[in-house]
């Protein structure tokens, strides 16, 4: 947010409701003065329905906008004796991360208002916790698309992180630390750590399933002074393999399977700085990442 936006636009990180919508009620009649990833956080967090409607107002507005702009925008014709530009340069014009929020962020938003309608108590069911991780891994995709900007760092609990990411509403993992810890706060890109653990828990799951008929994993965290990691382990039926298998060439010992999920976590890792590996041998797989801890 900037400098000059009104006070009032700070009540979005209010807890009493009535501060809430003064700030929504504002950026309905100003709907540039709040970014995109802001707008977007605040309507996954907010549990009043009449906020949230009205920062879906905001949302379509935005959207609305962007769209004109887009539509009045003209393409340059070529000089006589001049080539035509290539296929390539003009998908380099393009902002690919914009449409990918353009077309994405708002469908999130029409099945969260679709869902308060027709669900009681959205804000605390499993459908809500659903469209949330759903708009986190847009965020992770939109942030992957644009690789050359600076990562959006913030401090998270590691063990929570690792629960509140797990795909299955069904099932809950086993999340134990290595010793005696409680919990560890870690630096990283939320969007994008959300979209690697969520293909490693859902790569997890469906081997689990193909092995032994449920899903099953087992999660292990820990630290040292330096860095923190974390260890996935679960039941596979297969032959043994290791990360370069299945990333590089796309195996996978899962039917209909072609191993993009791996590949997509090994681009997500270098982007966040992580060192990932991969082994699996004798029924049982094993995915480790670790990171550096980020001391005040």
């Amino acid at each position: 947010m900037t400098a000059d936006i009104p006070s009032e636009l700070q009540g979005l990180g209010s807890a009493a409701p009535s501060e809430r919508a003064r700030a929504a009620g504002w950026l309905v009649q100003n709907p540039q003065g709040i970014t995109t990833r802001a707008l977007m956080r605040a309507l996954q967090t907010e549990t009043v329905p009449q906020v949230r409607r009205l920062l879906l107002q905001v949302l379509e507005s935005r959207q609305r906008s962007t769209l004109s702009s887009h539509g009045s925008a003209t393409v340059s014709s070529p000089r006589v004796g001049e080539p035509a530009a290539s296929d390539a340069t003009v998908s380099e014009q393009v902002d690919i991360a914009a449409l990918v929020r353009h077309e994405l962020s708002p469908a999130v938003g029409w099945i969260r208002l679709a869902a308060d309608s027709e669900i009681k108590s959205f804000g605390t069911s499993k459908t809500n916790e659903a469209v949330r991780k759903l708009q986190r891994r847009i965020d992770g995709l939109v942030a992957i698309i644009k690789s050359g900007e600076e990562l959006n760092l913030r401090g998270l609990s590691l063990p929570h992180v690792l629960i509140d990411n797990w795909p299955d509403t069904h099932t809950t993992p086993t999340v134990t630390p290595s010793a005696e810890e409680a919990s560890i706060d870690i630096e990283t890109d939320e969007g994008l750590f959300s979209i690697l653990l969520s293909n490693v828990f859902q790569n997890a799951i469906d081997a689990s399933i193909d092995a032994t008929g449920s899903a099953t994993a087992q999660i292990t965290w820990g630290y040292t002074d330096q860095n923190y990691w974390v260890r996935i382990t679960n039941p596979f039926k297969g032959d043994r393999f290791t990360l370069a298998d299945v990333a590089d060439i796309g195996n996978s010992s899962k039917m209909a399977h072609q191993g993009q999920g791996l590949s997509l976590t090994k681009t997500v890792a270098e982007r966040l700085g992580l060192a990932i590996t991969l082994e699996a041998v004798s029924g049982t797989a094993s995915f480790s990442l670790s990171g550096t801890r980020h001391h005040e």
